[in-house]
């Protein structure tokens, strides 16, 4: 497989131009909408103001944020896997979980349900 860094790095190298495009796309269409003047600019610029900081919101979650907290989530998930080790040989059973058997009137439908 190939290391995690370098995945993450390379997903955002595949996903950079698409995002790039769509944010240029629409901050280029937005300027003048949210710049004009003119009789009902003031309600056409205050929604275009909120795309345009959308727009850039979501450039910077996607290509930054995503990435860190993928990157968090696998190392907390490493450190998980790790954690009955930390405990010593008492702390875990070498990670079997033992399974209990219920002990078993019949069928689980009347266990669960019985009429009194």
């Amino acid at each position: 497989g190939v290391p995690r860094d370098k995945a993450i790095l390379d997903a955002n190298a595949v996903r950079l131009r698409p995002i790039l495009m769509t944010t240029v796309m629409l901050v280029a269409a937005m300027i003048p909408m949210a710049m004009g003047e003119g009789p009902g600019a003031a309600s056409r610029a205050g929604m275009a103001k909120v795309i345009l900081g959308g727009q850039l919101l979501s450039l910077l979650l996607t290509l930054l944020l995503t990435p860190v907290a993928y990157s968090l989530w696998d190392d907390l998930t490493v450190a998980m896997q790790r954690l009955p080790a930390w405990l010593g040989p008492g702390g875990s059973r070498g990670g079997q979980v033992a399974v209990v058997p219920e002990p078993s009137d019949g069928p689980p439908s009347s266990r669960k349900y019985s009429s009194v």
